[in-house]
């Protein structure tokens, strides 16, 4: 238990601190065991920039081995799970672009590397933090770098977010902002100490992430009697908001990248791209053997120039805003909400209620052909699609910002559509938060941790909080979005459940999951959408442990249900590809106890997982983040264990404390007043679910939590799952404030 309580200690700190409280254990970990090296030798502009062009050369003459890739056939094809796969982490033309630039940077790192470490015997680590104090501004490189410099960056009204959420930090606009870095935690961990994935060597083999898969999980029914499947939704709903990472595409040509065959097999080596980074499947796989397949496919990730502008090991993009801004269900450019706007009223485009369909379903969604289309939603995020769940919980919020937008509309006419449209964009993102913080964080993270830890809303019931911090930037630690935050797929169901008003289901009302990837057309079929609704807010989730459904381990973006992919293989393979280090560094940065042997680690997983760890792993410094995580046992109320509890309370201090648009901030051009945050203190799911439903007629006050006894099913109309009295937003006509010019 002590160690438990060390693990977590440094939320206990003012939020001011919690950036020296990283920069802290970053500097402890990169100096321990540091003696005296060699240096790099002081390079000049002019060795800087020729390091650059030779890279430059170098990526462009990629463009021959591309075209003839493209011209033998490999590449994704429609309704497979690579599709899916692909949809899942689809890339957006600007962010194809920054992993290009970063490539280049990659490049140029690699070149300085060859001429001077291994003459100089600086090991591959070290040379790697000597490569990233080297700026790149000195170089063409430089222009390329993220920095919001322009004088016109931050043009916009102050009162609402831009949509890239750029200019959130008036003195670091980049901070919350689309398309920039993921940020570390711990200093990376690439075998050559630049991007070549951990494991991947021949000199630090690890076991194939498949292996693990099979090796460490079973699909058994574990249901968790306390929560439903809301809870494991509201998660990835959140999860979409704020990160999102996504596969690469061929540099010169933009085509899609496959590294397997068709039949499952490795592509030949004149067809594998150098982002073809594909999962090995054992022969004897209890799954795949029988299929004949051998190979998994995974793309790296789009990478992006170190936010420091600097040489320098491999970074991640985030093509996702960091902060929760609802940018999913808007998306995070201009262009892309304008495609979802209906431009009246304030509102959002629909289709009978429904999502708009989407302009190209034959990349959105997994269909073999042009005939087979059905239905296939547009969003803020292409993962809309993915489940029906999922596509359930955008439609909720979509028809909930209309709703909105239409009372808005009654109270102040005078409004444009302009108005009522930021107006009611801000509004729903400040419900999420409010729902994301005051109802799930308590139930993820323990209730009394998060209380201690200033993550829960519910203690403070008026006022504003004032706990924004100019200088915490909220950009999503790698370890978060890689690994703690998956934890959701644990907590996955294989069968969905159609449930009636009567919060019954029966054999004949239970769907599969993996017959409805990237397949959404269930949900407009009769009741199904309320039905849906009530499965998430009736039906169990599962424990978060190592078992999980086959829904997610063996037929992920199942294709005709025949098979699919593994969430966990690709999430142990994310892990590599991203320089994630161990588990046990990860222990160590949260304050356990470092691991020796892994007799080490009882104090956190199970005797019986730490056998099967045993056998897979060599080392227990080998061990993946996502491994150890899912292994540890949950403490102190908590879903999750001690590792991925301090991660995830790490970035949701973040979150908030470097948002500057958080709803309860005060003393901003956006700030509400006190009226209106004593309404939207009353957000709670429950009510978006009554209110935006086709009938639903009852609910339970938290739907994370089973209706019984202490969480009793009430009307929609009662008092008892409160509403927001919008008229705290009236405004007198020809009222106008400081910076109204938009009304």
């Amino acid at each position: 238990m002590t160690s438990v309580l060390e693990a977590s200690s440094f939320v206990k700190l003012p939020f001011e601190s919690v950036n020296s409280y990283v920069n802290f254990y970053n500097d402890v970990s990169q100096s321990r065991n540091r003696r005296a090296v060699s240096r790099l030798p002081v390079l000049t502009s002019l060795e800087l920039e020729n390091s650059v062009s030779i890279a430059e050369s170098f990526v462009s003459k990629m463009y021959t081995h591309e075209v003839n890739i493209a011209g033998s056939g490999v590449k994704i094809l429609p309704g497979t799970p690579a599709q899916g796969q692909l949809i899942d982490s689809q890339p957006s033309q600007e962010a194809l672009q920054m992993n290009r630039d970063a490539l280049v940077a990659l490049r140029a790192s690699k070149y300085i590397a060859s001429k001077h470490c291994m003459r100089l015997r600086i090991s591959d680590d070290e040379c790697a933090r000597q490569l990233s104090e080297l700026k790149l501004s000195p170089t063409s490189l430089g222009k390329k770098c993220v920095t919001g410099a322009d004088p016109a960056f931050c043009a916009g009204d102050p009162r609402f977010r831009s949509q890239d959420d750029s200019c959130n930090h008036r003195s670091h606009p980049t901070w919350g902002m689309a398309n920039t870095p993921y940020r570390r935690l711990l200093f990376s961990a690439y075998d050559d100490g630049l991007s070549t994935p951990r494991g991947s060597s021949r000199s630090r083999p690890l076991p194939s992430p498949r292996a693990i898969s099979v090796g460490m999980t079973i699909d058994e029914d574990r249901p968790d009697r306390h929560s439903t499947l809301a809870l494991m939704q509201w998660g990835q709903f959140v999860y979409n908001d704020m990160a999102h990472t996504v596969t690469s595409h061929m540099f010169n040509t933009g085509s899609t990248i496959n590294c397997c065959t068709p039949e499952g097999f490795p592509v030949s080596p004149r067809h594998s791209h150098s982002a073809c980074f594909p999962i090995e499947v054992p022969k004897k796989d209890p799954f795949y053997a029988k299929f004949g397949r051998t190979c998994m496919n995974y793309v790296r990730s789009v990478a992006a120039v170190r936010q420091d502008c600097s040489f320098g090991p491999l970074e991640q993009l985030n093509q996702a805003t960091p902060v929760l801004d609802a940018s999913m269900i808007y998306g995070t450019s201009d262009e892309v909400t304008a495609s979802l706007r209906s431009f009246t009223s304030g509102k959002l485009l629909n289709n009978g209620n429904f999502l708009p369909q989407s302009s190209t379903p034959e990349t959105d969604c997994q269909i073999r052909d042009s005939a087979s289309v059905s239905v296939c939603y547009a969003s803020g995020d292409s993962r809309v699609n993915v489940n029906p769940h999922t596509t359930v919980m955008y439609t909720l919020w979509m028809r909930e910002h209309n709703r909105i937008a239409n009372q808005l509309a009654k109270i102040n006419p005078q409004w444009s559509d302009e108005r009522l449209f930021q107006e009611s964009r801000k509004l729903v993102g400040a419900m999420i938060q409010h729902i994301t913080y005051n109802e799930y964080l308590p139930l993820v993270l323990g209730g009394k941790y998060s209380r201690r830890r200033g993550l829960a809303l519910s203690a403070r019931n008026s006022g504003y909080s004032d706990l924004y911090d100019e200088f915490t930037d909220p950009s999503i630690s790698n370890a978060f979005a890689t690994a703690a935050a998956k934890f959701t797929n644990s907590l996955m169901s294989g069968e969905l459940e159609l449930v009636g008003e009567d919060r019954s289901s029966t054999e004949n009302s239970i769907i599969e999951l993996k017959e409805h990837y990237n397949s959404p057309s269930i949900m407009e079929s009769g009741d199904n959408f309320d039905n849906l609704i009530r499965g998430l807010a009736t039906q169990s989730g599962q424990k978060m442990d190592t078992k999980y459904s086959k829904a997610v381990t063996q037929f992920l973006y199942s294709d005709d249900s025949n098979y699919g992919m593994d969430a966990i293989s690709l999430d142990i393979q994310r892990g590599r590809d991203h320089g994630l280090a161990g588990y046990n560094s990860y222990r160590k940065f949260c304050g356990l106890k470092a691991a020796n042997n892994f007799e080490d680690l009882q104090d956190t997983i199970p005797k019986s997982s730490i056998a099967k760890l045993k056998s897979l792993y060599k080392k227990v410094d080998d061990i993946d983040l996502i491994v150890g995580g899912i292994a540890e046992t949950p403490q102190e109320g908590a879903v999750v264990g001690p590792t991925f509890r301090c991660i995830l309370a790490e970035q949701f201090i973040k979150t908030r404390a470097g948002d500057r648009f958080f709803y309860d901030n005060p003393s901003q051009p956006s700030s509400f007043t006190k009226r209106q945050l004593d309404e939207i203190r009353k957000s709670n799911l429950a009510r978006v679910m009554c209110d935006n439903s086709d009938h639903i007629a009852t609910m339970q006050r938290s739907v994370f939590i089973k209706p019984g006894p202490e969480n009793k099913l009430f009307h929609c109309t009662s008092p008892q799952i409160p509403s927001l009295n919008l008229d705290a937003w009236r405004e007198e006509e020809g009222f106008l404030t400081a910076t109204t010019n938009m009304s």
